[in-house]
Protein backbone atom coordinates (compact mmCIF):
# COMPACT_ATOMS: atom_id res chain seq x y z
CA UNK A 1 0.00 0.00 0.00
CA UNK A 2 2.80 2.44 0.84
CA UNK A 3 4.59 1.75 -2.43
CA UNK A 4 1.32 2.14 -4.36
CA UNK A 5 0.70 5.53 -2.78
CA UNK A 6 4.23 6.62 -3.59
CA UNK A 7 3.88 5.67 -7.25
CA UNK A 8 0.65 7.69 -7.58
CA UNK A 9 1.88 10.75 -5.67
CA UNK A 10 3.76 13.54 -7.48
CA UNK A 11 7.46 13.78 -6.67
CA UNK A 12 7.10 17.37 -5.45
CA UNK A 13 4.42 16.33 -2.95
CA UNK A 14 6.63 13.48 -1.71
CA UNK A 15 9.53 15.88 -1.32
CA UNK A 16 7.42 18.29 0.75
CA UNK A 17 6.16 15.39 2.85
CA UNK A 18 9.74 14.30 3.53
CA UNK A 19 10.61 17.85 4.58
CA UNK A 20 7.70 17.92 7.03
CA UNK A 21 8.58 14.49 8.43
CA UNK A 22 12.23 15.48 8.85
CA UNK A 23 11.21 18.72 10.57
CA UNK A 24 8.86 16.90 12.96
CA UNK A 25 11.39 14.12 13.64
CA UNK A 26 14.16 16.59 14.45
CA UNK A 27 11.89 18.56 16.77
CA UNK A 28 10.63 15.48 18.62
CA UNK A 29 14.11 13.98 18.98
CA UNK A 30 15.64 17.18 20.33
CA UNK A 31 12.67 17.75 22.66
CA UNK A 32 12.99 14.23 24.07
CA UNK A 33 16.70 14.73 24.70
CA UNK A 34 16.01 18.05 26.41
CA UNK A 35 13.23 16.52 28.51
CA UNK A 36 15.56 13.70 29.57
CA UNK A 37 18.25 16.16 30.63
CA UNK A 38 15.68 18.19 32.55
CA UNK A 39 14.40 15.02 34.25
CA UNK A 40 17.88 14.25 35.58
CA UNK A 41 19.03 17.75 36.52
CA UNK A 42 15.68 19.49 37.26
CA UNK A 43 16.40 22.77 35.50
CA UNK A 44 12.68 23.71 35.56
CA UNK A 45 13.20 25.91 32.53
CA UNK A 46 11.03 24.71 29.61
CA UNK A 47 12.44 27.32 27.23
CA UNK A 48 16.00 26.08 27.70
CA UNK A 49 15.32 22.33 27.87
CA UNK A 50 12.29 21.88 25.58
CA UNK A 51 11.33 24.76 23.29
CA UNK A 52 14.74 25.84 22.03
CA UNK A 53 16.02 22.26 21.53
CA UNK A 54 12.83 21.43 19.60
CA UNK A 55 13.32 24.46 17.37
CA UNK A 56 17.00 23.68 16.77
CA UNK A 57 16.20 20.03 16.05
CA UNK A 58 13.47 21.00 13.60
CA UNK A 59 15.83 23.31 11.73
CA UNK A 60 18.53 20.63 11.70
CA UNK A 61 16.17 18.00 10.33
CA UNK A 62 14.91 20.40 7.69
CA UNK A 63 18.45 21.28 6.57
CA UNK A 64 19.36 17.61 6.27
CA UNK A 65 16.25 16.88 4.22
CA UNK A 66 16.94 19.80 1.87
CA UNK A 67 20.15 18.09 0.75
CA UNK A 68 18.16 15.41 -1.10
CA UNK A 69 16.55 16.13 -4.50
CA UNK A 70 13.09 14.98 -5.53
CA UNK A 71 14.28 11.71 -7.04
CA UNK A 72 15.82 10.48 -3.80
CA UNK A 73 12.76 11.10 -1.64
CA UNK A 74 12.18 8.07 0.55
CA UNK A 75 8.99 6.02 0.07
CA UNK A 76 6.51 6.40 2.90
CA UNK A 77 6.72 2.70 3.82
CA UNK A 78 10.51 2.76 3.96
CA UNK A 79 10.53 5.92 6.06
CA UNK A 80 8.08 4.44 8.58
CA UNK A 81 10.11 1.20 8.66
CA UNK A 82 13.34 3.03 9.45
CA UNK A 83 11.73 5.15 12.17
CA UNK A 84 10.07 2.17 13.87
CA UNK A 85 13.24 0.09 13.60
CA UNK A 86 15.32 2.85 15.18
CA UNK A 87 12.89 3.23 18.09
CA UNK A 88 12.76 -0.52 18.72
CA UNK A 89 16.56 -0.79 18.59
CA UNK A 90 16.81 1.97 21.18
CA UNK A 91 14.30 0.22 23.45
CA UNK A 92 16.03 -3.13 23.07
CA UNK A 93 19.38 -1.64 24.04
CA UNK A 94 18.00 -0.80 27.51
CA UNK A 95 17.69 -3.80 29.80
CA UNK A 96 14.39 -4.56 31.50
CA UNK A 97 16.07 -4.13 34.88
CA UNK A 98 16.87 -0.51 34.03
CA UNK A 99 13.37 0.03 32.63
CA UNK A 100 11.69 -1.16 35.81
CA UNK A 101 13.71 1.34 37.86
CA UNK A 102 12.50 4.15 35.60
CA UNK A 103 8.88 2.94 35.64
CA UNK A 104 9.00 2.50 39.42
CA UNK A 105 9.78 6.23 39.66
CA UNK A 106 6.96 7.13 37.27
CA UNK A 107 4.13 4.81 38.38
CA UNK A 108 5.38 3.68 41.79
CA UNK A 109 6.81 0.43 43.12
CA UNK A 110 4.61 -2.54 42.31
CA UNK A 111 3.65 -5.13 39.70
CA UNK A 112 2.48 -2.46 37.23
CA UNK A 113 6.03 -1.13 36.86
CA UNK A 114 7.30 -4.66 36.25
CA UNK A 115 4.61 -5.34 33.65
CA UNK A 116 5.47 -2.15 31.79
CA UNK A 117 9.20 -2.92 31.79
CA UNK A 118 8.83 -6.53 30.67
CA UNK A 119 6.14 -5.66 28.12
CA UNK A 120 8.15 -2.88 26.50
CA UNK A 121 11.34 -4.91 26.35
CA UNK A 122 9.45 -7.95 25.03
CA UNK A 123 7.85 -5.95 22.21
CA UNK A 124 11.24 -4.60 21.14
CA UNK A 125 12.94 -8.01 21.29
CA UNK A 126 10.19 -9.91 19.49
CA UNK A 127 9.88 -7.23 16.81
CA UNK A 128 13.56 -7.77 15.97
CA UNK A 129 13.15 -11.55 15.76
CA UNK A 130 9.90 -11.33 13.79
CA UNK A 131 11.26 -8.84 11.26
CA UNK A 132 14.41 -10.87 10.64
CA UNK A 133 12.32 -13.98 10.07
CA UNK A 134 10.17 -12.19 7.49
CA UNK A 135 13.25 -10.86 5.71
CA UNK A 136 14.79 -14.36 5.52
CA UNK A 137 11.81 -16.25 4.08
CA UNK A 138 12.46 -18.42 1.04
CA UNK A 139 11.59 -16.91 -2.33
CA UNK A 140 10.69 -20.26 -3.95
CA UNK A 141 7.19 -20.66 -2.46
CA UNK A 142 6.39 -17.02 -3.23
CA UNK A 143 7.39 -17.43 -6.88
CA UNK A 144 5.42 -20.67 -7.14
CA UNK A 145 2.24 -19.08 -5.77
CA UNK A 146 2.62 -16.01 -7.99
CA UNK A 147 3.09 -18.28 -11.02
CA UNK A 148 -0.43 -19.63 -10.48
CA UNK A 149 -1.88 -16.14 -10.93
CA UNK A 150 -2.45 -15.40 -7.24
CA UNK A 151 -2.79 -11.81 -6.08
CA UNK A 152 -0.73 -10.18 -3.34
CA UNK A 153 -3.08 -11.18 -0.50
CA UNK A 154 -3.18 -14.81 -1.62
CA UNK A 155 0.60 -14.80 -1.92
CA UNK A 156 0.93 -13.62 1.69
CA UNK A 157 -1.61 -16.16 2.98
CA UNK A 158 -0.28 -19.22 1.16
CA UNK A 159 3.44 -18.48 0.77
CA UNK A 160 4.54 -16.11 3.53
CA UNK A 161 2.43 -16.96 6.59
CA UNK A 162 3.15 -20.74 6.50
CA UNK A 163 6.87 -19.95 6.61
CA UNK A 164 6.73 -17.55 9.55
CA UNK A 165 4.13 -19.13 11.85
CA UNK A 166 6.37 -21.93 13.29
CA UNK A 167 9.32 -19.63 14.14
CA UNK A 168 6.90 -16.99 15.46
CA UNK A 169 5.45 -19.52 17.88
CA UNK A 170 8.92 -20.68 18.88
CA UNK A 171 10.15 -17.12 19.48
CA UNK A 172 7.03 -16.25 21.49
CA UNK A 173 7.32 -19.30 23.73
CA UNK A 174 11.01 -18.66 24.27
CA UNK A 175 10.35 -15.06 25.24
CA UNK A 176 7.56 -16.19 27.56
CA UNK A 177 10.05 -18.45 29.31
CA UNK A 178 12.54 -15.57 29.61
CA UNK A 179 9.89 -13.26 31.10
CA UNK A 180 8.97 -15.80 33.76
CA UNK A 181 12.60 -15.96 34.88
CA UNK A 182 13.12 -12.22 34.59
CA UNK A 183 10.07 -11.45 36.72
CA UNK A 184 11.95 -12.58 39.82
CA UNK A 185 14.88 -10.25 39.13
CA UNK A 186 12.48 -7.44 38.22
CA UNK A 187 10.85 -7.80 41.64
CA UNK A 188 14.15 -7.03 43.38
CA UNK A 189 14.27 -3.68 41.55
CA UNK A 190 10.75 -2.62 42.53
CA UNK A 191 8.67 -4.55 40.01
CA UNK A 192 6.57 -6.36 42.60
CA UNK A 193 5.63 -10.01 42.44
CA UNK A 194 7.36 -12.92 44.08
CA UNK A 195 10.77 -11.29 43.62
CA UNK A 196 9.73 -8.41 45.86
CA UNK A 197 8.43 -10.83 48.50
CA UNK A 198 11.65 -12.81 48.29
CA UNK A 199 13.69 -9.67 48.85
CA UNK A 200 11.56 -8.75 51.88
CA UNK A 201 11.99 -12.17 53.47
CA UNK A 202 15.75 -12.11 52.90
CA UNK A 203 16.00 -8.65 54.47
CA UNK A 204 13.93 -9.84 57.45
CA UNK A 205 16.16 -12.93 57.80
CA UNK A 206 13.10 -15.13 57.26
CA UNK A 207 15.06 -17.78 55.42
CA UNK A 208 12.39 -20.47 55.75
CA UNK A 209 9.89 -18.42 53.73
CA UNK A 210 12.63 -17.35 51.32
CA UNK A 211 13.60 -20.99 50.74
CA UNK A 212 9.98 -21.90 50.03
CA UNK A 213 9.70 -19.06 47.54
CA UNK A 214 12.95 -20.06 45.79
CA UNK A 215 11.65 -23.62 45.54
CA UNK A 216 8.35 -22.35 44.11
CA UNK A 217 10.21 -20.26 41.54
CA UNK A 218 12.29 -23.28 40.49
CA UNK A 219 9.17 -25.44 40.11
CA UNK A 220 7.34 -22.81 38.07
CA UNK A 221 10.33 -22.26 35.77
CA UNK A 222 10.72 -26.02 35.23
CA UNK A 223 7.03 -26.44 34.44
CA UNK A 224 7.11 -23.47 32.09
CA UNK A 225 10.14 -24.89 30.29
CA UNK A 226 8.43 -28.25 29.84
CA UNK A 227 5.16 -26.65 28.73
CA UNK A 228 6.80 -24.32 26.22
CA UNK A 229 8.86 -27.19 24.78
CA UNK A 230 5.74 -29.32 24.36
CA UNK A 231 3.81 -26.49 22.71
CA UNK A 232 6.68 -25.76 20.31
CA UNK A 233 6.88 -29.40 19.26
CA UNK A 234 3.13 -29.60 18.62
CA UNK A 235 3.11 -26.32 16.70
CA UNK A 236 6.19 -27.00 14.59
Amino acid sequence: LGQHLVERTPSRALYLLNLLLALAAGAVLAALIGAGIDWFYQFNNPAATLYWPALIGAVGGLLLALRFPYQTSLPIGLAVYNVVRTVLNALRSVEALIMVIVFAVWVGIGPFAGVLALGLHTVAALAKLYSEQVEDIAAGPIEAVLATGANRLQMIVYAVIPQIIPPYISFTMYRWDINVRMSTIIGFAGGGGIGFLLQQNINLLNYRAASAQILAIAIVVSLMDYLSSALRQRAI
